[in-house]
């Protein structure tokens, strides 16, 4: 909590740069007076040493520069135990979102199971993607969209600028594929990464009620435009940390666009947590072997009927008052 506004921070990763191997991610959070985070894992591929390795091909896009890229790329899905291990330390705390590369899967593989695993039995609450790293094409998430819909799960589509051997995914592409599937919601991530994506943005997705917009490593101008446009409650804040920044940097881009209260409230906090808490499965399970179940245990029959109890309770006041 910062100036009596709570944060929730919709993109951080496990490790970073900029963050102590030694620190926990929840003392991360206190460091920086962060209240709840989704996070997910990381490309420990694309290091500094490896990213300026890229340096030395002097321009040159032969096959040796082409090879040091594929370098980058996994070639399974990445590993999120370390992040079931950290949300289930602080269930409170954190938020999972399973990083999938829908490219190297095929629907209902071994690829989907697994995702379906974390999104059913570990209660992760969204997808993120990373389409530059993973050379991912527009296409390449059409089955991906389909499934998270059947599951109501959003997806996290990180934006960026292309790699050179790359098509880029610009805000047009990310229009049609947004209109194609109006059922699910999509988070656009990196939403004002320069002023020019910002536009493009604006222009073409707008009328997009299925899209909110993240505010990680974007131009503070850019962030002020979003919210003024699109309105605060489609605008997410997000740090990207500790990988890409610390979020201070993330979090003082917007304290320093002279917001009213209300509107910092709801990008920091409030509809961040209500999109997630929406989608949650925890009055649906049907999965009747999971260890915390509201129709085979009495603990948790228990505890629904008591949050019934007193939300019933709470609305026969308010009438009457």
């Amino acid at each position: 909590m910062i100036d009596g506004i709570k944060i929730f921070d919709a993109h951080m990763h496990i490790i970073g740069r900029f963050k102590k191997r030694e620190q926990s991610l929840a003392d991360y959070l206190d460091q920086y007076g962060i209240d709840k985070a989704v996070i997910t894992s990381l490309n420990t591929k694309a290091s500094l040493n490896s990213i300026a390795a890229l340096s030395n091909f002097n321009g040159e896009l032969n096959s040796s520069a082409k090879e040091q890229f594929d370098k980058f790329r996994m070639k399974e899905q990445y590993e999120h135990k370390e992040v079931l291990n950290i949300i289930r330390e602080n269930p409170d705390r954190f938020v999972g979102f399973f990083w999938f590369n829908p490219k190297i899967a095929k629907r209902n593989d071994e690829h989907y199971t697994l995702l379906e695993k974390y999104l059913k039995e570990y209660d992760f609450k969204g997808v993120k993607t990373q389409w530059n790293v993973d050379n991912l094409t527009i296409k390449d998430f059409e089955e991906l969209a389909e499934f998270l819909i059947e599951k109501d799960v959003p997806l996290f589509f990180h934006t960026g600028y292309p790699f050179a051997f790359q098509r880029p995914i610009r805000a047009k592409d990310i229009r049609k594929f947004v209109k194609k599937y109006p059922a699910l919601k999509v988070i656009v991530g990196h939403a004002a990464f320069t002023m020019e994506h910002c536009i493009d943005v604006l222009m073409f997705l707008k009328d997009c009620s299925n899209v909110y917009f993240e505010t990680s490593i974007s131009v503070p101008y850019g962030i002020g435009t979003l919210i003024k446009a699109m309105g605060n409650h489609r605008v997410i804040f997000g740090s990207d940390s500790p990988s890409a920044t610390t979020p201070d940097i993330e979090i003082n881009k917007i304290r320093i666009l002279n917001l009213d209260k209300e509107t910092l409230e709801k990008v920091f906090y409030n509809k961040l947590l209500t999109f997630l808490v929406n989608n949650s499965d925890f009055f649906k399970i049907n999965d009747l072997n999971k260890s915390f179940n509201w129709r085979s245990d009495k603990l948790a029959y228990k505890i629904e009927l008591k949050m019934l109890y007193w939300t019933l309770l709470a609305f026969s006041q308010s009438n009457n008052s």
